[in-house]
């Protein structure tokens, strides 16, 4: 989460704080990601409770909305979070010619000419979009390329997550038992 109120954002200062492919100022940002993971907490379990989870982006290289959406989500079940399912963000560009490029570079995301798709679909299987955020101009049949790709990439992003995570209770494990 940034600081400060948004009352005390000029127009300049949030337009420089703008993401060069989204056109989405950082508290946009930060509410996209937050909507989208925050959908997925069964918050029935945690009444009057605040979770709150700060992702902070030190270097970015592309794709950096999905990848804090994944950092939340992987935060979110390290702390042991009930979640009904597991979101799991990926970002696509097409290109001019129509070539969907899923996890794309900064330069790749800023170039001109192309469309960016921020997709947040179901990792555990069902398939569904619980959160998307789009810029520039994408044909329907993009935004659905999109979403089959995200959906094709969430499978292997969320093995990925289980793997990170049974290592992580083997090692806690092992050290717990070791003492």
């Amino acid at each position: 989460k940034g600081g400060g109120d948004d009352e005390d954002a000029s127009p300049e200062s949030a337009a420089a704080s703008a993401h060069p492919g989204y056109g989405a100022t950082e508290r946009e940002l930060e509410r996209f990601v937050g909507d989208a993971v925050a959908g997925c907490v069964a918050l029935e379990r945690y009444p009057r409770t605040v979770i709150e989870v700060v992702v902070q982006v030190i270097k970015g290289d592309g794709g950096v909305v999905s990848a804090a959406a994944n950092a939340a989500a992987l935060a979110l079940m390290d702390a042991g979070i009930e979640m009904r399912f597991v979101p799991v963000a990926t970002t696509c560009v097409v290109v001019p010619n129509g070539e969907v490029l899923l996890d794309p570079t900064a330069e790749e995301e800023a170039a001109e000419g192309v469309a960016a798709a921020v997709v947040v679909t179901d990792g555990t299987g069902g398939g569904g979009v619980l959160a998307s955020m789009t810029s520039g101009t994408m044909s329907a049949g993009s935004l659905l390329s999109c979403i089959e790709g995200a959906n094709r990439a969430g499978k292997a992003v969320l093995a990925f997550l289980r793997l990170a995570v049974e290592q992580k209770v083997t090692r806690e494990a092992q050290t717990l038992w070791s003492v």
